[in-house]
């Protein structure tokens, strides 16, 4: 059974919340960055150590104060602009985005030519709802080293999160260009495929995804676009061979719900719906199903 050709603005809402989703579950949240203490003494570098160590176990305190302990044990240390431009981030992680700000301006306007410092204050910006001012740090970092690949990838996911697909696409091709071996580049476009009604376009990028690493979440990416092209038959096939890797991925699930909504199987649409929000998928997802095309 294949889909209808002129689909309602709601369906398109629906894949567009379900591919954006999808993206932030793929790409890895990134850890404070590590500063080298080398160019500090022992206390120091112990120091750095320790906070580093506090990150890896999500001990935002404890590595704040080791960081800013350090600072203080070494005040004329370079490396300390580093350290505050980390600290920032680390306050980021920690859900205290206002401070955060205040310490990445701090450390930009004392190293104002670090694209690093302005794109980790760009990342808060972004948080803290002020894209247009992200927008201005990211262009601010492209003006200053155009080859900077992970402002393009940073911009073109505000630039998505703006309904720009446009101009993500463009600012993904370029890190691809960049990074031709990074899958993330591919992910992202393959994302915008599927954001723009490009599904058949997008298939062969998860493919090629697949290809590197079996992953249950692109099985079910490749998966819903087979379903939005009418392949039901390979579209099942993703699926379960996804819950073979992943036997309790809720994206899965909800997946196999959509497929047996399209199929008319509405007993097994309705449990295979329940098992997707047991397994914490957004009940309100859940919901759109029923008024979805077949």
């Amino acid at each position: 059974m294949e889909l209808t050709q002129t689909r309602p603005s709601s369906f398109s809402n629906f894949l567009i919340s379900y591919f954006s989703i999808l993206l932030f579950l793929l790409l890895p949240s990134r850890a404070a960055a590590n500063a080298d203490g080398s160019a500090g003494g022992t206390e120091y570098m112990q120091l750095v150590q320790w906070a580093e160590e506090a990150v890896a176990k999500s001990d935002w305190e404890r590595a704040i104060a080791c960081l800013q302990e350090a600072m203080r044990t070494e005040p004329a240390n370079p490396q300390n602009v580093m350290l505050m431009s980390n600290t920032g981030m680390i306050q980021h992680y920690a859900g205290n985005d206002s401070l955060a700000l205040h310490t990445l301006t701090e450390a930009r306007a004392i190293a104002p030519s670090s694209v690093v410092i302005l794109k980790n204050r760009a990342t808060v910006l972004t948080s803290l709802g002020r894209p247009d001012d992200a927008m201005r740090d990211y262009n601010m970092i492209i003006q200053m080293d155009s080859t900077y690949a992970d402002a393009y990838q940073d911009r073109a996911v505000l630039l998505m999160n703006l309904d720009r697909y446009t101009e993500a696409e463009t600012d993904i091709e370029r890190y691809r260009s960049l990074r031709p071996k990074d899958p993330h580049g591919t992910l992202m476009l393959a994302v915008i495929y599927s954001n723009t009604e490009r599904t058949a376009e997008a298939i062969p990028l998860y493919t090629e995804l697949l290809k590197s690493k079996e992953e249950a979440v692109y099985y079910s990416a490749r998966a819903m676009c087979r379903m939005v092209s009418g392949d039901l038959f390979s579209a099942a096939d993703d699926i379960a061979r996804g819950l073979e890797l992943a036997p309790d991925d809720a994206e899965l699930y909800f997946c196999r719900a959509y497929l047996n909504h399209l199929r008319f199987r509405d007993s097994d649409r309705n449990s295979d719906a329940a098992k997707a929000a047991a397994l914490g998928i957004d009940p309100a997802r859940i919901k759109a199903l029923p008024s979805l095309p077949r």
